[in-house]
């Protein structure tokens, strides 16, 4: 039995752990709610050790034959860290706790928006890109990934990726700002590598004429940092969230990571 011991713990039973595509699980848990109930996007941590933690998204909630809140999480797996072991371990029958505070969704701009971000970002943008109005929804991928998710989520346009990090979204991105596809954008969010966030927000800002705070970002980890990465320290007047802790030798980002471990 895996445990953790948050201040609030919720009971937490795997119902059914899939590969829906090569370097993805996708696991379907029996939930104690948090306060306020479970809603897409909700964030959950898990003790990947005894000194190790990570964070995941709900993709989707719905409800058990038995009447309990059923919840759905994807997650990447092509990096060997604590998360991916640990949910690699997680068998139907098994139980575990975890700590999950009320709902605090991104805060979006916009109706008609843009969604960008890799293979770590696909069950938080799955999430997300269930309201507004048609949502173009772009994520690189492993490439032999490239095929089943496209089955699993034809709405959404997945990228093989290629080079570094972050370039075949960035080739995409630079190719369809002049056309009518992203013409009448109000929103963006972008999400995963840090570097990619920076490339593709000075695209969007500088040929579609979107204003900053119209642009979502929220990096899960970095090219050349291993282990807990933090962003540059600003003068604070209130609390921040903590950041996520990276893994994938030199891919990662703040807190108890997000969804790619």
């Amino acid at each position: 039995m895996i445990s953790s011991h948050p201040p609030w713990g919720g009971r937490l039973q795997p119902l059914d752990v899939s590969e829906p595509a090569p370097g993805f699980l996708e696991l379907e848990l029996d939930a104690e709610p948090p306060p306020g109930g479970w809603h897409p996007g909700h964030e959950i941590q898990i003790r990947a050790t005894p000194t190790q933690g990570r964070r995941y998204t709900v993709r989707a909630v719905g409800v058990t034959d038995s009447g309990s809140e059923r919840i759905t999480v994807l997650a990447a797996t092509d990096a060997d860290g604590p998360g991916t072991m640990w949910m690699r371990r997680l068998r139907v029958d098994s139980r575990t706790t975890v700590p999950a505070g009320r709902h605090r969704p991104l805060r979006e701009h916009g109706t008609r928006r843009l969604h960008l971000g890799d293979g770590c970002a696909l069950g938080t943008l799955d999430a997300y890109a269930q309201g507004g109005d048609a949502p173009i929804v772009t994520v690189e991928v492993p490439a032999d990934a490239v095929g089943p998710l496209a089955d699993r989520w034809p709405r959404y346009r997945f990228l093989p990726a290629t080079g570094a990090p972050g370039d075949a979204q960035q080739t995409w991105l630079e190719r369809t700002v002049g056309g009518d596809e992203v013409r009448n954008l109000d929103g963006a969010v972008l999400l995963g590598h840090a570097q990619s966030i920076q490339r593709q927000r000075r695209v969007i800002t500088d040929s579609l004429n979107l204003p900053r705070h119209a642009i979502t970002t929220k990096p899960y980890w970095a090219t050349g940092r291993a282990g807990p990465w933090c962003p540059p320290t600003r003068p604070a007047r209130s609390s921040t969230p903590g950041v996520r802790p990276a893994e994938r030798t030199s891919r990662k980002h703040p807190q108890p990571l997000k969804d790619c471990t």
